[in-house]
């Protein structure tokens, strides 16, 4: 189960816990001018601390555990929310047109799912440089293998 991820159970090949927190923090850093250029990608999460955006966190779009880049194009800034539910396959980003679709699987409550919908069909927000914008090839690998398909019309 674990190889059908890209994950690696043998102790040689595991990273420690520090290992995988730099490598995650340096994904981090690189991708830090795009959160800086916008406001997020998704939400448009407006809350800084100087020019920090605590409330951003940067998103793989393929998995590292799935052979992902830690480049820019690979990476998505996402509120914590929006973090978790896409590597949830609750929404997926569509190349080319880079708008935001939601699965008919979210689920819960009214409230929470009306606010979640809201960005239903709306685009990224994008970056100020055209080589920050996500790749084609992650987009079409999220959809494929994390999105909960049916997506909402």
């Amino acid at each position: 189960m674990a190889d059908a991820v890209g994950l690696s159970l043998d102790a040689d090949d595991a990273a420690t816990p520090e290992q995988s927190q730099r490598r995650r923090d340096a994904f981090a850093s690189k991708l830090a001018p795009t959160a800086a250029a916008s406001a997020g990608t998704t939400c448009a999460l407006a809350a800084t601390n100087g020019w920090q955006r605590p409330g951003l966190e940067a998103a793989h779009i393929k998995w590292f555990q799935a052979r992902g880049p830690d480049v820019v194009p690979n990476g998505l800034a996402l509120c914590s929310l929006h973090h978790k539910i896409f590597d949830l396959g609750a929404f997926t980003v569509l190349p080319g047109n880079h708008q935001n679709v939601f699965s008919r699987h979210l689920m819960g409550g009214d409230d929470t799912k009306a606010k979640l919908l809201a960005h239903h069909g709306a685009a990224l927000i994008e970056p100020q440089g055209r080589e920050c914008l996500p790749h084609p090839e992650f987009l079409a690998w999220h959809r494929a293998q994390v999105f909960k398909e049916p997506a909402r019309e």
